[in-house]
């Protein structure tokens, strides 16, 4: 049952962590400051001013037990989505849906967040949500997504109305918000910001 508490977040963060990974075995719970890394992430945007709505969404057992240990939001995913040609926001998808047909919840603003960049700061989230918030005002479809210092999409989170969840074209209402996170995809990249952020 949802409680009148969850009911009133009008944010909704969904975190997608999927148990496999072609390229660095177990990257979502490797650990970062003695934490696998996306509860260390989570952890960082439970900080937030905005107090949002934190759900994970994994196929993974041990990592819905991690969650669970933790007390943090979780729901099952199928293992059909969380193949490795499946895309992350076929997840962000049946998360929203499963949240709005099980709770009737629907939140005003729904954001895709990364568990693997543990960089990223609930500073950094709150400024890019008000940006968000004041862009393309009134508009029912529209997005702010994280970019690197090379303008590249980095994929640390994205922003967006509930709407523009379920669309099926391109937004024409889109902002980009400037990061310097690493992306870890290989073992490399993790030994490098595992370094970053705890020297």
């Amino acid at each position: 049952m949802l409680s009148k508490f969850q009911k009133s977040k009008k944010i909704l963060v969904i975190v997608p962590v999927r148990g496999g990974s072609k390229r660095l075995k177990n990257k979502n719970i490797l650990e970062i400051k003695n934490k696998p890394m996306f509860l260390y992430v989570i952890k960082k945007i439970e900080k937030s001013i905005y107090k949002p709505r934190i759900v994970v969404s994994s196929e993974n057992l041990k990592i819905l037990k991690l969650c669970q240990k933790n007390k943090i939001e979780f729901i099952k995913r199928p293992k059909y989505l969380s193949k490795n040609h499946v895309e992350k926001h076929d997840a962000i998808v049946h998360a929203a849906k499963y949240l709005s047909y099980k709770e009737k919840y629907f939140p005003k603003i729904v954001i895709s967040l990364q568990a693997n960049t543990p960089q990223i700061t609930s500073n950094d989230l709150d400024k890019a949500i008000r940006f968000f918030k004041n862009i393309f005002k009134d508009k029912k479809i529209k997005e702010v997504f994280a970019v690197d210092k090379n303008n590249l999409q980095n994929g640390a989170f994205r922003i967006m109305t509930y709407k523009t969840v379920f669309q099926k074209t391109l937004s024409t209402k889109v902002g980009i918000f400037k990061t310097n996170y690493i992306d870890i995809h290989n073992m490399k990249e993790y030994l490098r910001v595992k370094k970053i952020i705890e020297k």
